[in-house]
């Protein structure tokens, strides 16, 4: 009897960690992580940038592929180089919100500061391309009951991903490549960084290996039938 009982409380804590940490679990939050669709089409996604030497490398292998974009900007990088949030929106791209600091505390926070991480990096984004984000994706993909209540209280829509490339870890741009590309599948929402090293490099090597598989690289609101932007 005993044992029982610490394999079902043992079952629960793994339940509620798995529903926080896993950002397409569901349980709290409706996260959009993939498009569904049959047709061989991908959207890119880039996490934590603007930055002010990997951003720009990134916007040219765009550029070079007439490829749009989504990222997904921290606020307080977005406020030291609103010129670069401009460019993005300027060559076509997507902005969204990834709250203003990115902390690690933020699965932690209570409602009061998770209402302020995303109004201020909406207000960031707002000043540099006057308009607000309707897109938010939680730092490190978490979620729980407060960061779901505030995200349904402001309206927003929280973006996952079906494959995580993991390029922020220490491997080759090659091996990166592979994994990624050994999980596509139609509707994949990749997620990409724009403030690592290589950036660029692994996204020439993406782009490529994706189009010789037959696919389309979308835009994310094409992709998912879905307004970006508050009007």
């Amino acid at each position: 009897m005993y044992w029982l009982i610490v394999v079902i409380v043992v079952g629960i804590i793994i339940f509620f960690v798995w529903a926080s940490a896993d950002v397409g679990s569901n349980v709290y939050l409706k996260t959009l992580c993939k498009a569904d669709r049959e047709d061989k089409v991908v959207s890119l996604t880039f996490d934590d940038g603007p930055d002010k030497i990997i951003t720009p490398l990134v916007l040219d292998i765009l550029k070079e592929y007439d490829i749009k974009a989504t990222f997904f900007l921290i606020g307080k990088k977005a406020e030291k180089h609103p010129y670069l949030v401009k460019q993005i929106v300027e060559e076509g791209h997507i902005i969204a919100n990834h709250t203003y600091s990115h902390s690690g505390f933020f699965p932690l926070s209570n409602k009061k500061r998770v209402k302020e991480e995303i109004k201020d990096c909406n207000v960031v984004i707002k000043n540099a391309i006057g308009r607000k984000s309707k897109l938010f994706r939680p730092p490190f993909g978490v979620t729980n009951p407060i960061i779901a209540k505030v995200v349904k209280e402001k309206e927003l829509k929280a973006i996952g991903w079906s494959i995580r490339s993991l390029d922020t870890m220490n491997k080759s741009r090659e091996s990166i490549n592979k994994k990624v590309i050994s999980k596509l599948h139609p509707g994949a929402i990749i997620l990409l960084h724009d403030s690592c090293r290589d950036a660029d490099v692994l996204l020439k090597q993406l782009i490529l290996s994706i189009l010789e598989k037959g696919y389309k690289i979308l835009p994310l609101d094409e992709m998912l039938n879905i307004e970006v932007y508050e009007s």
